[in-house]
């Protein structure tokens, strides 16, 4: 928390209870994981990369870190025995960051899933899947119930995309881009005295002292951006007394002073 709304949804559908996981600068934190399986979560989503909305990823040390505690408490009998761990990596390539997986360390309960969307376009609708057999194997009978099948010629369009050394290209410099995108605005910001932590990928979490009067102010100067509330996993305990608005750098080419100025003027008032 925060994390990816659409992902709450689905746990509400489920008839699931939240735990949130908190986030630092290198990921989800040691001592939240360690306090999600005492509660007994049963499930853990993590996105490796670009993490939206903050964009934060995880570095090897902290990936490190967090298998070593889920293997310590997850070892013998009992419910904590059965945690699966979902990595959804929706950013691909276009975080220039290395891809980090708990799979490495505990390949029996670690569930990757690599979105294309974000790198070869969304109307493709391929990810790629892998994990441990008996999840994999349940999730392909249950797609097998109805028309669940990936089109071939997607399959084939996709895999033209990432074997092209034109495609690779291309993909690369989109990302270089972004990050360019990403480290001007975060510059601009912190002109105006506005701090973003480091990040990758598209988006960007802007610290604001009420989060309504921002969006407001924002849309008024022709600027969307999503409030920060609905972003946490459990928005009735949140800790700060202002709050947070997600920005998304996709469509920001220049202008990255004036538009700075405007979001900052939005954050204090």
């Amino acid at each position: 928390s925060p994390g990816y709304p659409p992902v709450f949804d689905i746990l509400d559908q489920l008839g699931l209870v939240r735990v949130p996981i908190a986030l630092d600068h290198a990921g989800a934190t040691p001592d939240s994981v360690d306090a999600a399986i005492t509660a007994g979560a049963r499930a853990m989503i993590l996105q490796p990369r670009a993490q939206n909305p903050t964009g934060v990823s995880m570095t090897p040390t902290r990936v490190r870190e967090l298998a070593a505690i889920i293997r310590a408490r997850t070892s013998g009998t009992g419910n904590r025995n059965r945690l699966v761990i979902i990595e959804d990596d929706h950013s691909g390539r276009i975080a220039p960051v290395r891809d980090m997986s708990l799979g490495v360390y505990l390949p029996d309960r670690v569930v990757h899933v690599r979105s294309y969307s974000k790198t070869h376009g969304p109307d493709l609708r391929i990810a790629g899947l892998g994990g441990p057999a008996h999840i994999v194997n349940a999730i392909v009978a249950r797609r097998l119930m109805g028309a669940g099948w990936t089109s071939r010629l997607l399959q084939m369009v996709l895999v033209g995309m990432l074997t092209s050394a034109t495609s690779t290209a291309i993909v690369d410099q989109a990302a270089q881009e972004y990050a360019h995108r990403r480290t001007a605005m975060a510059a601009a910001l912190a002109t105006h005295g506005i701090v973003v932590p480091p990040g990758d990928g598209l988006t960007m979490w802007i610290p604001v002292a009420n989060e309504d009067a921002a969006m407001a102010r924002l849309l008024a100067a022709g600027i969307r951006a999503s409030a920060g509330t609905e972003f946490l996993a459990n928005p009735e305990c949140a800790s700060d007394a202002g709050g947070h608005l997600r920005i998304t750098l996709g469509g920001l080419r220049s202008d990255f002073d004036a538009v700075a100025a405007i979001i900052a003027k939005a954050a204090r008032n």
